[in-house]
């Protein structure tokens, strides 16, 4: 049940993502339907003046605002999700590299501003296309451009004729500059989201990489880690024939501390006790808890005449903690268990047989370490 209740889950996220991908897809044809709204009063303007045909203007808005009906419709019906490009941008762009070319050659002699528009379009394409579709569209807009400066060939300009002409080619070249720049501002704030999107993600990791390691409570390392760690420092150890140890800890009567002060005090203890050890013990050795109220101490490059007295001082520390601070007369004691590494052996023999020591630790009155024969 709490499987499926799981992928019904991922099934409403992905459906609420797509949901907003088809908006956001909307939302920009929206904005380039009012683009090419905006150029095509500019042309309407230009017509007026008697500098381009009306028909330039008509074919303009026609070729322009018809790409956005059809493709808003497209995206409605939700048919752009069937394709391997759900964005179709590559179309879209091309399209209209296209448009900006037949206004060239309808209307050379404001060949120059249209012409301009091409940065336009390219700036909206360039944020999201990839660079092989890139690189098809710009190789079709190269072609297509040459073709229309050599067909048109000494009749290519700007309109400057008269002050309305003029102002009016000023004030198209400032609004395709000022297009250009609010996709340039859309284009830092896509990578300011995505730069957060990366620390996000970076910290999302770094979380579950503790949580793989580490033990939630302790913040030790976890069992999985140890016995990863145990298996490293044993091929080591074959290699280099450079002995080490392994030494098993448990609280004595933890389970009495639980049930007189109560599992968050037990919690309390657990972590207190994870940082006396972490405090006292080498700083070449690894530790961690190893289930419940057993924790593992593997001493590298060590035998046991030099493990036993790092044991032993973390045993003491243990005991000397004011745990009166935790709750009001409580008091700790660890046994232990220690094991030296031998030559042949796995990882689950000799984790076996600090164990065996701990337990003749506990059967012998707690408190106390031995080392396993």
């Amino acid at each position: 049940m709490v499987e499926i209740d799981a992928e019904l889950e991922r099934a409403d996220k992905a459906r609420q993502a797509l949901e907003r991908a088809q908006r956001r897809r909307l939302r920009w044809i929206g904005a380039i339907a009012l683009s090419y709204g905006i150029d095509t009063v500019f042309l309407l303007l230009y017509s007026s003046a008697g500098t381009v045909p009306a028909y330039a203007a008509a074919a303009y808005a026609g070729l322009g605002l018809s790409f956005c009906v059809v493709y808003a419709a497209i995206v409605m019906l939700d048919w752009n999700l069937r394709l391997r490009d759900a964005s179709v941008l590559a179309v879209g762009v091309a399209w209209g590299v296209a448009v900006q070319l037949a206004v060239v050659a309808l209307a050379p002699q404001i060949a120059f501003p249209q012409l301009a528009n091409l940065f336009t379009v390219f700036a909206f394409g360039m944020l999201w296309l990839p660079v092989t579709e890139s690189a098809v569209v710009w190789a079709l807009a190269i072609v297509g451009t040459g073709a229309v400066l050599y067909l048109n060939q000494g009749r290519l300009g700007a309109a400057f004729a008269s002050g309305f002409e003029l102002t009016l080619t000023w004030l198209y070249l400032s609004v395709i500059l000022s297009r250009s720049l609010l996709l340039t501002v859309y284009a830092n704030g896509m990578r300011a989201r995505l730069g957060e999107s990366r620390r996000k993600l970076a910290s999302a990791l770094e979380q579950i990489q503790e949580l793989v390691h580490y033990d939630e409570l302790t913040k030790a390392f976890n069992r999985r880690s140890l016995v990863a760690r145990l298996g490293q420092e044993l091929s080591r150890s074959e290699r280099t024939r450079v002995p080490f140890c392994v030494g098993m800890l448990d609280l004595d009567n933890f389970k009495a501390i639980n049930d007189r002060h109560g599992h968050a005090t037990g919690d309390a203890v657990l972590r207190a006790f994870a940082a006396v050890v972490q405090a006292t013990m080498r700083k070449t050795d690894l530790f961690g808890r190893y289930g419940g109220e057993e924790f593992l101490l593997i001493l590298t490059a060590s035998g046991k005449a030099g493990a036993d007295g790092a044991v032993a001082r973390v045993c003491a520390a243990a005991a000397a903690h004011p745990w009166d601070k935790v709750a009001p007369g409580l008091k700790l004691t660890v046994s232990a268990g220690l094991a030296e590494y031998r030559h042949g052996e796995t990882v689950e023999q000799l984790l076996n047989r600090a164990d065996a020591a701990l337990y003749d630790a506990k059967r012998g009155g707690r408190n106390r370490l031995v080392v396993a024969d």
